[in-house]
Order: structure tokens, then C-alpha cells, then sequence
């Protein structure tokens, strides 16, 4: 068989930052070890320092594009955008997002006969549940719907989102693949670790700390979580929230925080982009609050394990598929008073923490090098079998 060569296209790249763009970049550096691949993404404006597209390791090619929202773009491939994909002359293409650059992909593919292969991070029926009006919503999700019936093969992230959208009338075959993570060893002293556990984080070790990293928004239940810590604090434990990130409800939260005199056990640090000092916070952690119900699977939950920091969990959500409760994690359900309950059953019990802990950097963490080989096994599938075809 031929060297592989996958156009990756994603509509949404650095300099914006969340779990989509790391995947991409993620994929990309490993990709190029072993096959031939080329990013093909917008425009978009804002500069992220060390990320430029000249000091990435792989070909970055952008078109032009319009912003819709705070962080939304949609590509507008020109002429030259799409001769540098033509003379790149991919045998698949992959598509990290449902629109823009997904439409160019299918007409690509229909016209070169190039496989099109994309991966689910959303959770489309509960995004597009609360759009207004309703049938605006339905209209979406039914042209996501038609959008993945046209390509080759989907990869979908948890076995959950998998089920949603057969349920929902995918026929596309879909195969799941987790998210990995970089394998991150602390080099700064230990003194100066605590230091800046401290001073970054008011991570303390005295205090059962509790943490979080994402964006501040409705989108990830931060608000569930800041009544669990206010209840906590009520019932007199010795309670520490550190929220790592920023977003557009942070002022919310931040009012929350201010209203309910909890100053003094929660910090907002600010979006972090040091990985360095984002696993000294994670690693002097004893938990990972995680209470969102939109993650497909959050690559924050094995990062913290890769630290010995276990995550608890709301159930019955694409997160759970990683965890054995009260082995490598814990699972929670939805409800502030029964976090609360489980909460205070982890802090007055050190020995089980502890063990989980250890078990959860034992058996979660996996390396982007293991994903992106599972991926290029996958394109290889879907080539051999469009050229059957």
C-alpha cells in the first residue's frame, strides 16, 4: 500500500485553545512521524506565543474566514487555499469539525474520490437542544446528521456519543478511539513546587484541595460545583477550589464566589498555559472536580491521573467510560447533596484516596503516540476499502 497522506482540516486552530485543538496538534506532531499529513484550517485572529504556525513541526496551510460568536470561525477556502490542497494530493482526509471545511472536504471527495474521515468531540443533541428557537435547533442537528451519513467513517471518543448518534440515525460505521495525553515529567524542585502550588494555585497541603481546569461557562456545570464547595465549607471541611481557565460567566462564578464569602477557599488563577505549572497544581491536587455533562472525553481527567490525581465524576457521562468507581476515580450522581456526601466520604477516608490515586495513574493515562497509531491503523482501513470500491 501507498504512504498514507491525511489533509487533517479543522475549522477551529490555535490561537484558540480548548480540547478540539489540542487533539489536532496532538495528532499532527506524532502523524508526521510515520506518515505524510498537512493541516488545513482558518484563519483567525490573536497570536499564542511559542504556537505560530512557522514554529509548529508540521505544514500549516489557512484560508480566509468569517467570526461568528466568541470563538467560532467558519472557512472560506479560496482559490489558493484549495490548489495547496490538490497539490498535497491527500488519500484521506480528516475533518476535526462539521462545517466550513467540512463542506470543501465532501466536494473534495466526490470529485477525487478521497475517503472522508471525521471525529465526534461534541455533544451535538444537548448543544443543540437549547438553541432558540427550537426548530432552528432540530434543523441542526438533522444536517449534522446528513453530514456524517456522507463520509467514510467516523471515530467517536466514548462509546456514549457512539450510541447518541445511531440513536439519532448515523448509519456511517463508527469506531471508538480515545484521546491521549503528553506524558509530562515535573522537572522543578519539590520546594519549589509547593511554592507554586501555593502561590499560582492556594494549594495548601493542610486543605483537602479540589480543582478544575476548562473553560468558565454554563457549558461545564461550574456552578454545580461552586454550591458543592459552598455546602463544604458550611459543614466545616477544611475545603480548597482552584479553577484553572477563563470564559465568559467567569465574572458569574467570580460574583458567586464574592456573595457567598468563599474567598478564601477558592482561587481563580486565569487561563495557564504553562504545562509545567498546570501538573505541579494538578499533581498537588487531591481531586479533580468534574461535573460537566457536554464532554465527550475530557483530556483534563487523564492528565491530573497521569499526576496521581483521581477525578470524581457526574455519572452517566462519556467521562465514566474511564472510570471504575471507587478504584481509579469516583462517579457521582447528579445532585449537589450527594457530591457533597461523597465528597466528605473521600476526605475522612486517606487510605482509600490514596490507593485510587495510585490506581488511576496505573490505568487511564495514554500516550498520544498509542492514539495516533490507532488512528493511522483506521486510515489505512478506510483507503484499502475505497479503493475496493
Amino acid at each position: 500500500m501507498k504512504k498514507i497522506k491525511c489533509a487533517m482540516f479543522s475549522d477551529s486552530f490555535f490561537p484558540y485553545w480548548s480540547g478540539r485543538e489540542q487533539v489536532v496538534h496532538n495528532l499532527m506532531k506524532e502523524h508526521i512521524k510515520r506518515i505524510d499529513a498537512q493541516l488545513f484550517c482558518p484563519k483567525i485572529k490573536g497570536k499564542m506565543e511559542g504556537f505560530e504556525d512557522e514554529n509548529l513541526p508540521y505544514k500549516v496551510f489557512r484560508c480566509n474566514s468569517i467570526s461568528f460568536g466568541n470563538t467560532g470561525y467558519l472557512s472560506l477556502p479560496n482559490k489558493k487555499f484549495k490548489q495547496q490542497v490538490k497539490s498535497f494530493a491527500p488519500n484521506i482526509i480528516h475533518v476535526q469539525t462539521k462545517y466550513g471545511l467540512m463542506n470543501y472536504a465532501l466536494k473534495y471527495k466526490k470529485k477525487y474520490n478521497v475517503p472522508v474521515i471525521t471525529t465526534m468531540h461534541t455533544n451535538y443533541p444537548l448543544i443543540y437542544k437549547n438553541i432558540k428557537p427550537k426548530f432552528i435547533g432540530n434543523y441542526a442537528l438533522k444536517r449534522i446528521v446528513k453530514v456524517l451519513n456522507k463520509c467514510d467513517g467516523i471515530i467517536s471518543v466514548s462509546e456514549m456519543r457512539k450510541q447518541e448518534m445511531i440513536n439519532l440515525g448515523v448509519k456511517t460505521p463508527i469506531t471508538v478511539i480515545k484521546n491521549g495525553i503528553n506524558f509530562h515529567n515535573i522537572t522543578t524542585d519539590l520546594e519549589e513546587q509547593k511554592s507554586i502550588a501555593f502561590r499560582v494555585g492556594g494549594i495548601y497541603k493542610s486543605n483537602f484541595n479540589l480543582i478544575f481546569a476548562g473553560r468558565l461557562e454554563e457549558l461545564k456545570n461550574v456552578l454545580f460545583s461552586l454550591k458543592v464547595v459552598k455546602k463544604l465549607v458550611e459543614n466545616k471541611i477544611p475545603i480548597h477550589f482552584t479553577l484553572i481557565g477563563n470564559g465568559k460567566d467567569e465574572n458569574l462564578y467570580k460574583d458567586f464566589v464574592e456573595k457567598n464569602n468563599l474567598q478564601n477557599n477558592i482561587t481563580f488563577t486565569g487561563k495557564i498555559d504553562n504545562r509545567e505549572i498546570l501538573n505541579i497544581l494538578f499533581k498537588f491536587s487531591d481531586l479533580f472536580l468534574f461535573t460537566s455533562l457536554t464532554e465527550s472525553d475530557g483530556l483534563v481527567v487523564s492528565e491530573c491521573a497521569y499526576q496521581k490525581t483521581p477525578s470524581i465524576i457526574m455519572e452517566n457521562t462519556p467521562a465514566c467510560e474511564r472510570i471504575k468507581n471507587n478504584f481509579n476515580g469516583f462517579i457521582c450522581e447528579n445532585d449537589i447533596n450527594e457530591f457533597v456526601n461523597k465528597l466528605t466520604e473521600i476526605y475522612n477516608n486517606k487510605e482509600l484516596l490514596k490507593e485510587v490515586s495510585e490506581n488511576a495513574k496505573n490505568t487511564i493515562p495514554k500516550s498520544w503516540e498509542d492514539v495516533a497509531k490507532e488512528y493511522e491503523k483506521y486510515y489505512e482501513s478506510v483507503i484499502k476499502h475505497n479503493e475496493k470500491d
